[in-house]
């Protein structure tokens, strides 16, 4: 999830003990000690009745009074080497696999290798065809003269200066931040940006007069997706040790990559022969569009068989919407099995975009009323929900917790079952009383198929608000 930045909204209140809609408090089952604290403290408060708010976004504060008006605005185990005795397989084990495999990494370890190994082989064939298509773009095929090297030079130089500016500008800022919750999404975005950075510097074959800006824009787009696509590994290859293993792991990753890289540049070496036996150079480019192809396929596979055990917002929305349908909640591999890949988690039913602020989930024409009125209704909640075109927006507390992200998600996905279009005030209230007698149900069923509610990865846009009541 996204670390939170520091705007915030502040809802000014003053005790009201008349002013509560009759919510229900809820029973929680222990996820995150620091989180159940704030909650068990928020659920102490007394009930408030809001009379004023500051919205805090990008540095800029507004604060609205009773009339709705802004009033002003301010910034603010170590390894056994040893092989005696050991029969070949043995020794092969202790070659690819991690220590103590396989009750040292996590079930999914093996078909994912068992994937990733040729389309590392693919990657590495199609690595050779654009070199070699590179290198006869830029000239070195005319002879070593001095001019002609040089002039080789100036361009590999301007192509490499290219991908440096791509790795530098997706290193740069927080955009990191948004692979923890779905490093399989982006690592296939990833490979989308690679493919691309590859055609372009294969086209150089065909048309080697525009080396320069093929080449660059080619190496350019392949390290913005090497950019993103090293991050999402890690979190896979953390996820695979699961003895906390990690260094283990990433050692024999190594060992596969090495392993796939060797078969890979026999293989290209044939296919080099083969194609300059043709004498015609653009057949390296069919043979890179057919290799690449099956790389994609065999990457997405390899992808497709991870099995996070943890929550993100596409997969809390496969258990939610079986658990309100009544169905049993299907476990690790099948909920990983019906999580759409390439999906945008915003566009999974339900709808639920976090981290909204006033100025985007308030009609202008009413704002403070309408913020009074659902700080009211969530005042045991640590955030706010609204619910409008089959979509929901949530406000969260500063305070807020990822299972405080997943309640709002389960009352979100109420809404979207009671096929409600736009929720009114009863309509919130029944979903959250709905939320709070049956979470802990919910909660409970997912620990027994075997998922890990302790981790839960939301993203969110990262504005909060805050709940002040008055002495």
């Amino acid at each position: 999830m996204h670390a939170p930045s520091h705007a915030r909204c502040t809802l000014h209140a003053r005790s009201h003990p008349l002013f509560s809609y009759g919510c229900k408090r809820a029973r929680h089952v222990i996820v995150s000690g620091v989180a159940n604290k704030a909650r068990d403290k928020q659920q102490k408060k007394s009930v408030v009745k809001v009379t004023g708010i500051t919205q805090l976004s990008n540095g800029k504060a507004q604060h609205f009074g009773s009339a709705g008006n802004p009033i002003e605005e301010r910034h603010e185990a170590e390894p056994n080497t040893s092989v005696t005795n050991k029969n070949i397989t043995d020794v092969l084990k202790g070659l690819i696999l991690p220590v103590g495999y396989p009750d040292s990494v996590t079930p999914d370890y093996l078909a994912y290798q068992l994937w990733a190994v040729p389309a590392h082989i693919t990657g590495w064939m199609g690595s050779s065809l654009i070199t070699s298509s590179l290198l006869a773009a830029v000239g070195l095929k005319a002879g070593a003269g001095t001019a002609a090297a040089g002039a080789a030079s100036i361009r590999w130089i301007t192509k490499d200066g290219l991908g440096a500016i791509g790795r530098l500008l997706v290193s740069a800022g927080r955009g990191g931040t948004i692979f923890d919750e779905d490093p399989k999404r982006w690592r296939l975005i990833a490979e989308g940006f690679t493919t691309t950075g590859r055609a372009l510097e294969i086209a150089t074959a065909v048309f080697p007069q525009n080396f320069v800006l093929l080449a660059g824009l080619g190496n350019f787009t392949k390290a913005v997706g090497k950019g993103m696509g090293g991050p999402c590994f890690r979190i896979i290859q953390t996820h695979f040790a699961r003895q906390n293993n990690v260094g283990d792991v990433a050692a024999k990753e190594q060992v596969w990559e090495v392993v796939a890289q060797l078969i890979g540049l026999g293989l290209s070496i044939a296919l080099l022969n083969g194609i300059e036996a043709t004498g015609d150079p653009t057949n390296a480019v069919w043979a890179w569009v057919v290799i690449q192809s099956v790389h994609v396929v065999l990457r997405f596979k390899s992808l497709g068989v991870v099995q996070f055990p943890s929550l993100n917002q596409k997969r809390s929305c496969v258990l939610i919407n079986a658990f309100l349908e009544g169905q049993q909640l299907p476990d690790v591999r099948q909920g990983n099995a019906q999580e759409v890949l390439l999906a945008d988690p915003v566009n999974c039913t339900p709808r639920v975009q976090f981290g909204c602020t006033v100025s985007t989930s308030f009609d202008a024409s009413n704002q403070t009323e309408q913020v009074l009125a659902l700080a009211q209704l969530y005042n045991s909640e640590q955030y706010m929900l609204i619910w409008r075109d089959c979509r929901g927006q949530v406000l969260l507390q500063d305070t807020a917790a990822p299972i405080d992200m997943l309640r709002a998600l389960w009352q979100a996905g109420w809404l979207a079952q009671q096929g409600i279009e736009n929720a009114t005030e009863d309509n919130l209230q029944q979903s959250v009383n709905a939320m709070q007698n049956n979470f802990d149900a919910f909660l409970q069923a997912a620990q027994a198929a075997g998922w890990d509610t302790s981790r839960v990865v939301i993203r969110s846009k990262g504005d909060r608000f805050t709940t002040i009541a008055d002495s």
